[in-house]
């Protein structure tokens, strides 16, 4: 694989995320659009993605393992970038509803509309999204149960309220494409070609919906908090550095090994910008979301220089 595949593919998304920027200036995509954009990314064409993707891959027996291994990294990487959050907004003395978000968003990534469409390009016969879905499910998991905990802690709220967010349509996809693919069961022709078409439309969707998001940027604000860009070098560089030398070091001590489209897809999934949803979040639980939004913006454009080179250090490493 060639380092030329991630630049042009996020040259690609650029292009993608421009137009929702250019649309939304001009009041093409307004309010209620991105929120349907949205929607019907995580609820229609995402799910047929992860859908016709998984249920097309072939597998043996090792596979159970690597995934089992999977799930341990991806879990320790995100508690390895909280710790780091943690450390960073203590040094930085942010406020409690700044604190909250820096280390939140340090943690989790934007895993699914900038993740899903990388990965699908790098990796075409449909391994990368799996281990992309499984990084996802993880992060998914760990967001809705210990990164909604942080975020109520001086609050009581249902936790069955949290666990039903785990429940979702991409998860249910999930779910019946490792049932298909397990039992062998094959979508027909006639149907696989629309449901797949209909599941690519994903990455121009989520770059729409995106660039409807950067539109909003107020550079003034941004280059006068320093904060967002400390927290872009964290999350975009330094910690997915760290992680690879880690994981290095883990695969050379440990008699266990995992394949290098694994290792690459848990280190490029962790280098992504912040997570859309924490604004959404911040909110909800009346914490600062003007920040939240800054960090977004501030790290997908960042992005667009630090993961190619966090993918060509994965090609060196492993």
């Amino acid at each position: 694989m060639s380092i030329g595949i991630i630049v042009q593919q996020i040259f690609v998304l650029l292009v993608l995320a421009l137009v929702g920027v250019i649309a939304t200036r001009r009041r093409i995509i307004h309010g209620e659009i991105k929120t349907g954009l949205s929607k019907i990314v995580f609820n229609v064409t995402l799910p047929f993605l992860i859908i016709t993707r998984i249920s097309s891959l072939e597998i043996d027996q090792t596979d159970f393992l690597d995934w089992g291994i999977v799930i341990i990294l991806v879990f320790a990487s995100i508690l390895f970038f909280m710790l780091i959050g943690i450390i960073t907004a203590r040094i930085l003395k942010l406020h409690p509803d700044k604190s909250i978000i820096h280390v939140m968003h340090t943690a989790f990534t934007n895993a699914v509309f900038l993740g899903f469409p990388i990965l699908d390009a790098l990796f075409p016969n449909g391994e990368g999204i799996l281990y992309g879905i499984i990084y996802f499910l993880t992060q998914n998991t760990t967001m809705w149960t210990l990164g909604i905990y942080m975020f109520t802690r001086e609050e009581k709220r249902k936790k069955i309220d949290n666990l039903k967010n785990l429940i979702n349509p991409n998860t249910i996809a999930f779910f019946i494409g490792i049932m298909m693919l397990l039992l062998n069961i094959h979508i027909p022709d006639f149907l696989f070609g629309p449901l797949e078409g209909l599941g690519k439309t994903t990455i121009y969707l989520a770059m729409l919906y995106t660039g409807a998001i950067l539109a909003y940027i107020n550079i003034k604000e941004i280059v006068r908090d320093v904060t967002s860009f400390l927290l872009s070098f964290n999350k975009l560089l330094l910690a997915p550095v760290l992680l690879i030398f880690l994981m290095k070091a883990i695969f050379l001590i440990l008699p266990i090994d995992l394949n290098a489209t694994a290792k690459t897809v848990i280190v490029l999934e962790a280098a992504m910008p912040c997570q859309t949803l924490m604004i959404i979040l911040a909110r909800q639980f009346d914490k600062d979301d003007f920040y939240a939004t800054q960090n977004f913006s501030v790290s997908t454009l960042l992005s667009i220089i630090t993961l190619p080179i966090i993918y060509y250090l994965t090609q060196l490493m492993f």
